[in-house]
């Protein structure tokens, strides 16, 4: 007999059933940090966590954040081990009004230690870890342990400052300490492990002050480093086979005041480092230290940058391409007042590996470096490109273009082209260069020594806009109406396809890194 109240009733039950069956979305969490409040609550607004160790006992989840009161102090590590997702990523900041919420690392080895985690944004922080410079400390530390490959971290609009990490000048003077394995900085991202290639895929570090740190302003390292091309002296470092971090992009980051290192990119593989400025690096290290560099990488590009009061000459330049590298390209930056110089070309070793390979340093501005513009240390350089950079030398007696290391013990194979170098009128110059495969043509060299093995030179004046040895304005540097660099130069293939200020180069181009009017 068909009863339809009876079927009815049947398919609500069924229907019930199923939704009791279905699957519960969870729903994100914000929880809330106070530690100005007296007693410990269960983490919501109204009744905050009061403590780093109740904020680290959370078990987060995918779109979870941990937010911390502006204004107020916690005082311990800040432990993000937890993974989000794509489009959930786990969360830490800050909540409120007033300035961003600090977190003191106290005595650990970092105000925020981020292991083995994915998909993790820490933003809007103020971070500290005091030190006595003999022990690692470090504002970030970024951590893959044999953990795989860790993508979608962004460390972001975090104010850094005062970590006393590991110097060599309190350690008795031996340049690895601070750096390598277990670095010291502001921020320091770091692969290490034996079973599983480890790395940190697309990482995104920007927006951030960094200042009054030490060792590095923000520094990339792995023990995954091992491969044909590596120097012989990183044997030791590098236990596992190359597995590069790749895709990082380190921009609009300011630094001041770092200890040594500004920011060093190595064994990385695709990544790009611009409009950061620094101002102020090898403040305190008692070793040889660059502004800007990358080693034991490939296709690393540093574009828009600054770097200035580098206050070393054991190195102390604004940029360098180091040894074991490949497809390393320096444009567009600024480099001023470095007591080191322009430029450092550390290869290391004459056998292949060490070699730095196809590097490009084009369309930048160098205004009174110091000791050097351009430093080649001991081994070779391959297929490198220096091109159309403009260098306003400084009012030194004996200034060095380029120095060529006493030990120099591989082939220097590099074309020099379309370069505008001027002089500063009380200076004098010289080149410390004997290698025939350093190739020096269509340059403008103004009242500074040329070479003699240089060809299709210029000497004339330049005709700047308003050059000098005090300011480093690009503007001032232009070329202006009836310059001689104007279509002076020399064609390059993939020149990059435009100069400084974003103009296309003409056929033939100009001398410098201006097209011109």
């Amino acid at each position: 007999m068909f009863r339809p109240f009876a079927l009815a009733l049947g398919l609500c039950a069924g229907f019930a059933q199923l939704a009791l069956a279905a699957p519960a979305f969870a729903a994100s969490t914000t929880y809330y940090v106070d530690c100005s409040a007296t007693t410990n609550g269960t983490g919501t607004q109204s009744a905050p966590l009061n403590s780093m160790p109740a904020a680290n006992a959370l078990a987060l989840g995918a779109g979870d954040s941990v937010l911390f009161k502006r204004g107020t102090t916690c005082k311990g590590q800040l432990y993000a081990r937890h993974s989000g997702t794509a489009t959930a990523p786990v969360t830490y900041g800050s909540y409120g009004t007033g300035p961003a919420a600090r977190i003191d690392a106290n005595g650990n080895y970092a105000a925020v230690w981020l292991k083995n985690a994915s998909y993790v944004t820490v933003q809007d922080l103020e971070l500290t870890a005091p030190g006595d410079n003999t022990t690692a400390r470090r504002g970030v530390w970024a951590q893959a342990v044999d953990s795989g490959d860790l993508t979608g971290v962004v460390l972001q609009r975090l104010n850094i400052h005062d970590v006393r990490g590991v110097l060599p000048s309190t350690t008795g003077g031996t340049i690895s300490n601070g750096k390598y394995g277990g670095a010291s900085g502001g921020i320091v991202v770091e692969a290490l492990g034996s079973t599983t290639p480890s790395s940190f895929k697309d990482i995104r570090i920007r927006n951030n002050t960094i200042a009054s740190v030490d060792r590095a302003g923000i520094y990339f390292w792995s023990n995954w480093c091992r491969r044909a091309d590596l120097v012989g002296f990183w044997s030791s470092w590098c236990t596992a086979a190359w597995h590069p971090h790749t895709g990082a992009v380190v921009e609009d980051n300011t630094l001041s005041d770092i200890g040594g290192d500004g920011i060093a990119v190595k064994s990385s593989s695709n990544a790009l480092v611009q409009r950061n400025t620094l101002a102020g690096f090898n403040e305190r290290a008692g070793s040889p230290n660059a502004g800007m560099w990358t080693a034991n990488s490939d296709y690393v590009t540093f574009q828009h940058n600054k770097a200035s009061g580098g206050n070393t000459t054991r190195d102390g330049q604004a940029y360098d391409v180091d040894h074991s590298t490949n497809h390393v390209t320096f444009q567009y930056n600024v480099s001023h007042d470095n007591d080191g110089g322009f430029f450092l070309l550390c290869p290391y070793g004459a056998d292949v590996p060490g070699n730095a390979k196809d590097f490009v340093i084009r369309y930048n501005l160098s205004v009174n470096d110091h000791a050097r513009t351009f430093h080649v240390c001991s081994g070779g350089l391959v297929r490198g490109r220096i091109h159309n950079n403009t260098i306003q030398l400084p009012a030194d007696s004996g200034h060095q273009i380029v120095l060529e290391s006493a030990t120099k013990d591989g082939a220097l194979d590099v074309a020099f082209t379309n370069n505008l170098i001027r002089g500063a009128g009380s200076g004098s110059s010289a080149w410390t260069l004997n290698d025939s495969a350093f190739r020096i043509d269509h340059n403008l060299i103004h009242a500074a020594a040329v070479p003699p093995t240089a060809t299709h030179t210029l000497t004339s004046a330049p005709l700047l806009a308003a050059p000098s040895t005090t300011s480093s304005d690009p503007a001032d540097f232009k070329l202006l109406t009836g310059s001689p660099a104007l279509g002076a130069g020399a064609a390059v293939a993939g020149d990059g396809g435009r100069d400084f200020f974003g103009t296309t180069p003409a056929n033939p181009p100009s001398i410098g890194f201006h097209e011109g009017l």
